[in-house]
């Protein structure tokens, strides 16, 4: 039989059983706002994963001159993050003792209040952005807060203690059971990645025809390849192009992910990705053949292939291969997105760290590189693009399954810690 449920009265709680009722934080919560006072303390930090120790001997985060105002966090503790309600579920119980940044809302539950079964109905609140019409700021992005005084005026659903504690258990252990797979799936995510990125540098520096005579290249990050293959410095084989484009011509992308985009740039992504011009003759042509990388990010692996006609950044390079060597502009993006060529474009951008860093033309033409006959670079790409197509609907699936459990915990969480799915006793 179907529980009976009442309306609460509170928009963002909704319908809950008949024999619960409707409290505020203040009910049910202390605020623990003393100081510390303590030499050299254990300081914590609360982010989505949780509480956990900082790491002070690896300058991990800001350090503070003193912890001395910093609040004491016992094992039980509900920390809040009054100042991300936004982005995430900023919320958990501490296990460890330890201390705190007073930004943070320390919380210690009263009697007949589970702090647990809490910490689960403030993340849905977290999610679902509910306490953010509670707040306050100059910005909605990271610096919308809410004050105390709103957050112990704040509703909150009032089961019995025995039902909160069932509540809690019932949730650990199935919260458990979902990161369990969530993990595994993320751990296998990953191991496809490597798997992928290990059969493209295979076979951009070694072939994919097996038991061949191989010499040493003479270039350190390349190594040994086959003999029938040669080594050219990009100068040989590529001249920079400086050609504007035209308005008709679609504006492309050069990502670290996926490389060059064979269609028009969003405006949202045009913003987010460069700085957008609304004269588009600024922009650089490119051809189907090309090569292009954006010079702020050519240290991270930001090269495509052009594939289409269009156009790209100003901030972009774009290079026309010479003719007399004939390239498939696919093998050499998939060469320079290696994780050795990515370290020998970090070694010939210039800049003072890693955020200015900048690969110029004249840096980036005397960059050596290794390249097989014209035949052999077409049928590389080929299997490239393949093990791609593969490799990433395996992977798109498995990140499919990570959003379906995260949505199915987020789910199951909201449904019992508002007692609409009922947890038997």
């Amino acid at each position: 039989m179907a529980r009976e449920l009442r309306d609460s009265g509170i928009s963002w709680i909704g319908a809950i059983p008949t024999d619960w009722d409707v409290r505020r934080v203040k009910n049910g919560f202390v605020r623990k706002n003393e100081k510390a006072m303590i030499e050299d303390p254990v300081v914590l930090s609360l982010a989505r994963a949780g509480v956990r120790v900082r790491n002070m001997e690896n300058a991990e985060g800001q350090f503070a001159e003193s912890y001395y105002n910093y609040n004491p966090v016992e094992p039980g503790d509900l920390l809040l993050n009054p100042m991300d309600l936004y982005s995430g579920a900023n919320c958990s119980i501490s296990r460890v003792f330890g201390v705190i940044s007073p930004a943070y809302m320390n919380l210690r539950a009263k009697k007949d209040y589970c702090a647990v079964y809490y910490d689960y109905f403030f993340k849905t609140q977290y999610w679902a952005m509910a306490m953010f019409a509670h707040g306050k700021g100059v910005s909605f992005d990271n610096r919308w807060t809410i004050s105390a005084e709103d957050l112990f005026k704040y509703y909150i659903p009032y089961p019995s203690i025995s039902e909160q504690q069932r509540i809690a258990d019932f949730l650990d252990t199935e919260c458990a059971q979902i990161e369990g797979v969530i993990e595994q799936t993320r751990t296998s995510i990953e191991e496809y990645k490597k798997l992928k990125q290990a059969l493209i540098t295979e076979a951009v520096t070694k072939g994919i025809c097996k038991d061949r005579t191989m010499k040493d290249s003479g270039v350190e990050w390349i190594g040994e390849i086959p003999k029938e293959w040669s080594t050219f410095r990009i100068a040989n084989l590529y001249v920079e192009r400086t050609e504007s484009g035209q308005d008709e011509l679609p504006i492309l992308s050069v990502s670290i992910n996926t490389g060059i985009s064979d269609h028009e740039v969003e405006d949202e992504e045009q913003t987010r990705v460069f700085l957008r011009s609304e004269d588009r003759t600024k922009y650089k042509r490119v051809y189907p053949g090309d090569l292009a990388y954006n010079m702020m990010r050519a240290w991270q692996g930001a090269f495509g292939a052009a594939r289409v006609n269009g156009m790209v950044s100003p901030a972009y390079v774009v290079a026309k291969p010479m003719g007399f060597q004939k390239i498939d502009s696919r093998y050499m993006e998939a060469l320079l997105r290696t994780p050795s060529a990515i370290e020998e474009m970090h070694r010939y951008s210039r800049g003072i760290t890693d955020f200015r860093l900048r690969l110029y033309w004249p840096e980036f033409r005397n960059i050596r590189v290794c390249l097989p006959l014209y035949e052999e670079q077409v049928e590389i790409a080929d299997f490239i693009d393949e093990q791609n197509s593969k490799m990433d609907h395996i992977i798109e699936s498995k990140e499919k399954l990570l959003r379906e459990l995260e949505a199915y915990k987020k789910s199951i969480i909201y449904e019992v810690v508002t007692g609409k799915k009922e947890v038997s006793a």
